[in-house]
């Protein structure tokens, strides 16, 4: 995977992973022999194959299992944990999930080495920065589509209710491990969540006022990869087709090279506006960041830079279009076809929600307040972000 050398996180790729490869992995990244003391952090999903790595793990090492993470994973779930006395003294810390768990796991690496409350780290009047790189963290997706083994950031709700992103270099993952056999429980809807986050990620790259030369190309071939792949994943997963984990782990590539972008960049308006739906309805992330895909390209390519990057995107789905508005269109009509076929909800009714042009205006106010929304290009005002919302009533 070329696009890894982007990245500062050693990345791992391969169809099945077992104990002992994962065992190799956590020695080589400690740069310790031995027996390690390993605090694994996991949730609640029923994964066969995550279990049995942990089995192996429990008969060579010293592990300690917290698994009180939540979507959208709190602060006081992670200080509990983090105040457990059986985390104390952990060499490595290894995250085996979506991205709740990864993200749980980046906190405790990083308040291993920095100390202090998560919740003192967080928001424009936090009182503690990031000043040392995080115990060694490695990282294992369950899902394709959060990119968060790649990334500095994460993403965690206090006891308002707020979620907030922590972000520093120094929270990155030592090493990430990509593998298929782990995703063989993810069900279809999941997967089209999940999948359509990634190409969000790759997108919000692109029309992004940080993006560059260099991450409008990593954006771009991770979103090919995304449209290329997560219809034929979705449907071998409906159908039981043979071909799934190879598919498993393109997407995981894929995600994975979607989240080496914006981790770059940032992510923009689409994002911003995921915080509100998941804060207030508790919409899940992926599902909350494709609700407004569609109205967030639209207002995307009004800006001259971003209509040439979506037509070189497009033309390598269309070669036989030339025209920079049919290409622009066509992928539009791409993307809407996505998301219809993976019965992503379009409208606040479709979400069970009933709102009226007041209730946008009180309740999505927060997401000017939102750093990502102002990466969007074209800038989005107030009013602007208000009418693109009330068109989905």
């Amino acid at each position: 995977m070329i696009a890894s050398i982007a990245s500062p996180v050693h990345i791992v790729s391969s169809t099945e992973l077992d104990g002992e490869m994962l065992a190799d992995i956590l020695r080589y990244t400690a740069l310790k022999a031995g027996r390690l003391k390993v605090a694994v952090i996991l949730d609640n999903a029923p994964i066969k194959e995550k279990d049995a790595l942990v089995e192996h793990l429990k008969s060579v090492f010293d592990v300690q299992v917290l698994s009180d993470v939540q979507p959208n994973p709190r602060t006081a779930d992670i200080m509990r944990m983090f105040s457990d006395a059986s985390f104390a003294g952990s060499d490595l810390v290894l995250g085996i999930g979506g991205g709740s768990v990864l993200d749980s796991a980046k906190a405790l690496a990083m308040l291993s080495t920095n100390g202090g409350e998560l919740d003192q780290y967080l928001g424009l009047n936090a009182t503690r920065s990031v000043q040392c790189r995080s115990l060694p963290l490695v990282l294992i997706p369950t899902t394709a589509g959060t990119g968060s083994e790649v990334t500095k950031v994460g993403v965690y709700t206090t006891e308002s209710g707020r979620k907030y992103t922590l972000g520093s270099p120094l929270m990155h993952a030592y090493t990430a491990v990509l593998a298929a056999n782990l995703l063989h429980g993810v069900p279809a809807s999941l997967c089209a969540a999940t999948g359509l986050d990634a190409l969000d990620h790759a997108l919000e790259s692109i029309w992004n006022k940080n993006s560059t030369p260099l991450t409008r190309q990593l954006a771009r071939r991770a979103a090919l990869k995304v449209l290329t792949t997560l219809p034929k994943l979705y449907e071998a997963i409906e159908t039981g087709a043979a071909e799934r984990t190879v598919l498993q782990r393109q997407m995981l590539e894929a995600s994975c090279e979607a989240g080496i972008a914006f981790n770059l960049t940032g992510t923009a308006s689409g994002h911003a506006i995921s915080f509100v739906l998941s804060e207030e309805w508790h919409i899940p992330h992926g599902l909350s960041c494709a609700f407004t895909l569609g109205e967030v390209f639209a207002w995307a390519v009004q800006d001259r830079n971003n209509r040439t990057e979506i037509a070189t995107l497009s033309r390598f789905l269309h070669p036989d279009l030339k025209d920079e508005e049919a290409l622009v269109q066509r992928l539009a009509e791409d993307i809407n076809d996505l998301l219809s076929k993976l019965s992503i909800p379009r409208t606040f009714s479709e979400l069970s929600l009933n709102l009226d042009s007041d209730q946008i205006r009180s309740l999505f106010r927060r997401a000017m307040e939102d750093p990502k929304l102002h990466n969007q290009t074209p800038p989005m005002q107030e009013e602007d972000l208000y009418r693109l919302l009330e068109a989905k009533l």
